[in-house]
């Protein structure tokens, strides 16, 4: 595991600066919503609108970075999400955060397809399980610590929307200054919904109900919990 993090340590902390900013902007909108006296099902839509933009980036990414590269597509996609998330506080309209939501969720699905490509490159059958541990660890730290930076400021204003975008800003530096090679991108071939649940009919439904259930965690609890006149200490 060690080999794995001394030669993807910059990767990783790129992706932690990253999710710190995911973690912040997702829980940080459905408390704003509530100041804005969005209702539920306008914060459903914008919820939702997140995974429509990740559908289509899962699409769109492998394209994008056999063209220009990982680096390139981290930078570009992550330059996306932290102008996005400034952009939130400025315009205050759910019509608006919804299109945003889907730029955003298109960029973060890139991300995640470049980190988990390079990490695959980097690594060997023999130690492929740990790089993904590691990468999972990272997201996962990333978003429980970003549930404390709410606490800093205060929702109504403006600074909780500028310190994730100035930590998503900070990601690239690690990866861009690392001595470490991009890993090159090798033609890949799609699967199919249909060949993937005759692989593995009880991973496909598993995958699909546990999206469900993920999607709805993630982006309306916060809702809920405005709504049901939770503190930001409380939520978070």
């Amino acid at each position: 595991m060690l080999t794995v993090l001394r030669n993807t340590w910059a990767l990783l902390l790129g992706l932690g600066l990253l999710m710190l900013g995911n973690g912040m902007q997702g829980t940080l909108l459905g408390i704003r919503g509530g100041i804005e006296n969005f209702s539920t099902f306008q914060m459903s839509l914008v919820m939702s609108a997140y995974f429509v933009g990740f559908l289509f980036g899962s699409r769109l990414a492998p394209l994008m970075i056999r063209r220009v590269g990982h680096v390139r597509v981290f930078a570009a996609l992550g330059s996306l999400i932290s102008a996005v998330l400034i952009l939130y506080a400025a315009a205050p309209d759910w019509m608006v955060w919804a299109a945003l939501r889907v730029i955003i969720g298109f960029s973060f699905s890139g991300v995640y397809i470049a980190t988990e490509s390079w990490l695959n490159n980097a690594s060997t059958n023999e130690n492929r399980g740990q790089a993904l541990s590691l990468y999972l660890i990272v997201q996962m730290i990333g978003i429980i610590a970003a549930q404390l930076l709410l606490n800093v400021g205060d929702a109504s204003g403006y600074i909780l929307f500028v310190i994730p975008s100035v930590l998503v800003s900070l990601a690239f530096t690690p990866i861009l200054l690392s001595a470490s090679p991009a890993p090159a991108f090798e033609s890949t071939k799609p699967m199919s919904f249909r060949r993937l649940y005759q692989a593995s009919p009880l991973g496909c439904v598993g995958m699909f109900l546990l999206g469900g259930v993920f999607s709805a965690q993630f982006g309306m609890a916060a809702v809920w919990g405005t709504q049901a006149g939770l503190s930001i200490a409380d939520l978070t």
